[in-house]
């Protein structure tokens, strides 16, 4: 079904829109989720995106008129405007929000790797999530399969899940060209999967029996300029949507109708910080005041600012750098693999951190996991929306722990002891905590904000992503995560979307 466009809409005209299943948002979680529905049997499935045009430069003028807001705890000295634009130091890749068909996986770098099994278990200060590792295995099979990565999930005795993220599994395969993995006192040599393809998901294809498809070539109908307004609900349940669509008129643009959405069910898959300030607007899901917080990243020191400091510059062999860098293997679909260190779960168990990873093969940053803060937090502006007046602009505060120094000084030594550990004639050393601190960026990967949990206390979406007090909305993508782990989110928002579909078909069924 080719996309229509909102301005086709008014409710003025009685011209809304009946379907089965509404998300709202289409970047990674919002078109896995419409695709997976449709393979469950749910064909009247609708995809609301609030961009009026696939031009990256017009979306990014509408993001910037639409977008603003302010951001202070650490926001304010490091990265000012994080709401609007790409973060300082030279990178112009990590662009954080995107407001474009396909969402964030417009600038996705594609790096996938299932969450470690300790990111769902309870640690000091971090809290343990409602499912376990185990109970999305199956689901990461598929979103390996979904996304064409190399290798099967399981071994071939159907034991061992996550085999082909696995170094004994990469070690077969890299076999002959070279390599030897790593081994490190305190680190374990984890293995990443870059697919191969576009990586923006409004543009892959993917397999539809034997064909391959983009989501505008399903029977999902996509709707462009569709922007939420508001989730209307009454009595514990969402009753519609109220959407709108924008005029032509560049840069500022104005509403060119309203229009009103009614399903059985509605996915709100708009990233953690639009997730967070649309419930918040819509006074939705929010009884025990848990929305808009816990916000998380993965900090990371701004590019080019050196961490830690090893002389000579590679501590690792020459076998040992190619492994690492995946000895510039690919296969026949384009998919490449390289490795990470990263802390051995007992020792962040006993040193009371979180995790990180040191890339061996360039060994000056770190890029680590940031503990959940209730303090760091999305919530509303005074400022109005300049487009809806009734709407308020957003309001983000970033704000890091003793834990996360803790995490920092902890593991930078432990790295610093394993590597003078190996004898190579190394030296190591390390900024110290509060220069690093002034340089920390998002790195583009928002977390936390309506986090799953056990009890509509603790958190804002149960197990099943629905949310705790508000019957058919559910949420979707890595604001649900109670805690960030230290793998790139999008392989497991992908996961997380194909469970979320199963789950729906059979709720609507």
């Amino acid at each position: 079904m080719p996309k229509t466009n909102g301005t086709q809409y008014d409710s003025k005209k009685s011209k809304n829109v009946h379907t089965k299943v509404c998300i709202i948002g289409s970047g990674p979680a919002g078109i896995t989720a419409a695709w997976h529905l449709l393979k469950n049997g749910v064909k009247d499935v609708t995809l609301i995106e609030g961009s009026r045009t696939l031009n990256l430069e017009d979306s990014r003028r509408d993001k910037k008129y639409l977008y603003d807001g302010k951001a202070d705890g650490l926001f304010d000295p490091n990265e000012k405007e994080f709401l609007l634009l790409p973060y300082p130091g030279g990178n112009n890749f990590c662009k954080e929000r995107e407001r474009i068909f396909g969402g964030t996986s417009a600038h996705w770098a594609g790096q996938c790797r299932p969450l470690d099994k300790i990111t769902f278990e309870e640690r000091a200060g971090f809290p343990g999530w409602p499912i376990k590792r185990t109970d999305l295995d199956p689901y990461y099979a598929k979103a390996s399969a979904f996304l064409e990565l190399y290798g099967n999930y399981y071994d071939s005795n159907q034991k061992n899940p996550g085999y082909n993220f696995t170094t004994d599994f990469w070690a077969q395969v890299l076999v002959g060209l070279g390599t030897t993995a790593p081994k490190l006192d305190y680190f374990d040599t984890e293995m990443y999967q870059w697919p191969g393809g576009i990586y923006n998901f409004s543009k892959r294809e993917f397999a539809d029996g034997n064909e391959k498809k983009t989501i505008e070539q399903t029977d999902v109908n996509v709707i462009l300029n569709a922007t939420l307004v508001d989730i209307d609900h009454s009595g514990g349940r969402v009753t519609r949507l109220h959407v709108a669509s924008l005029d032509d008129h560049k840069p500022n643009p104005q509403v060119a109708t309203e229009f009103f959405i009614y399903a059985d069910a509605y996915v709100l898959a708009c990233g953690a910080v639009a997730n967070a300030r649309q419930l918040l607007l819509s006074n939705a899901g929010n009884e025990h005041y848990q929305v808009g917080h816990y916000f998380m990243c993965h900090p990371i020191p701004r590019w080019g600012y050196p961490v830690v400091t090893i002389e000579p510059a590679s501590f690792l062999t020459a076998a040992e750098q190619a492994f690492m860098t995946g000895a510039a293997w690919s296969d026949q679909n384009g998919v490449t693999v390289a490795a990470r260190l990263s802390p051995k779960d007992e020792q962040q168990k006993d040193l009371k951190v979180g995790g990180c990873w040191f890339d061996g093969a360039s060994p000056g940053g770190i890029y680590y996991e940031m503990r959940p803060n209730h303090a760091s937090c999305v919530t509303l502006n005074d400022t109005p929306d300049p487009v809806f007046p009734q709407k308020k602009q957003t309001r983000i505060t970033w704000v890091l722990s003793d834990t996360d120094q803790k995490t920092y000084e902890h593991l930078t030594q432990r790295y610093k002891e394993a590597i003078l550990a190996l004898k190579r004639g190394n030296t190591v050393s390390f900024a110290s905590w509060e220069d690093v601190k002034r340089k920390l960026m998002v790195n583009g990967h928002h977390i936390g904000t309506t986090r799953m949990s056990d009890q509509p206390q603790d958190g804002v979406v149960d197990k099943n992503l629905k949310v705790h007090t508000l019957d058919k909305l559910y949420v979707a993508g890595s604001s649900v995560f109670p805690t960030a782990g230290i793998s790139n989110p999008t392989f497991t928002i992908v996961t997380l979307s194909i469970r979320l579909a199963e789950h729906l078909s059979k709720v609507l069924s």
